[in-house]
């Protein structure tokens, strides 16, 4: 099958299990829902030149990144999520991986949202270590401690929070790249703009900034 018209089919065969669960269709290969706490819910399919795969992953956007956009850092194929299983689906038989793919994401992919998909469910799902247990590679030390510290600052553990944000920071070092010398700076301009009294306010408009990037936006 062509990837036009495997992009098609996904599309429409997966609109029915997640369109009624509040995930919109952003294009043919590419699911997002927005919870009501700002935290981005993800399924992505990737078609390569060997066959396609999917991902899923979990986005707080009232995090301050060097970047707006959609990210899979804390993701992971579903094809490696939990279960390490195969690592693409042949475009000969799509339809079966297709099966195969909405197997795994009932079992694995939406069940991990719900426990995951929420500001106090990143803390937990970081703190305890989870990365290594679910197979998220990329999701690595730098990311986890970004995830953690704003995830602490919006449920109003700020004290925690500045503690993970001094962590992120050391570990960029002075020979860094410019633009992450930069992101350095502007991450310590946010924190030190965060009190008690406003942190909700501050992390509500980086989230409502990063909405409009992703075109998410009320």
């Amino acid at each position: 099958m062509d990837k036009k018209r495997l992009k098609r089919l996904i599309n429409n065969e997966f609109k029915i299990i997640l369109c009624p669960i509040g995930f919109i269709s952003k294009s043919d290969t590419l699911f997002v829902r927005l919870s009501k706490d700002n935290v981005l819910h993800i399924v992505n399919f990737d078609l390569g030149s060997i066959g396609f795969t999917c991902s899923v992953a979990i986005q707080p956007l009232y995090t301050f990144d060097h970047t707006e956009v959609i990210s899979l850092n804390m993701g992971a194929r579903l094809s490696r999520f939990k279960i390490v299983q195969k690592e693409w689906w042949s475009y000969i038989e799509p339809e079966k991986g297709l099966s195969e793919i909405k197997e795994l994401l009932l079992k694995n992919g939406l069940p991990w949202f719900n426990e995951y998909g929420t500001p106090d469910g990143i803390i937990e799902f970081i703190a305890t270590g989870k990365a290594n247990e679910y197979g998220l590679k990329s999701f690595d030390a730098f990311h986890q401690e970004h995830y953690l510290a704003f995830s602490l600052f919006y449920t109003g553990h700020l004290e925690d929070g500045v503690k993970h944000i001094e962590k992120l920071v050391s570990m960029i070092s002075s020979n860094s790249a410019e633009f992450i010398i930069a992101f350095k700076d502007q991450l310590l301009d946010v924190v030190s703009k965060i009190t008690s009294d406003n942190y909700k306010l501050v992390l509500n408009s980086i989230a409502e900034s990063n909405k409009n990037a992703i075109k998410m936006g009320s």
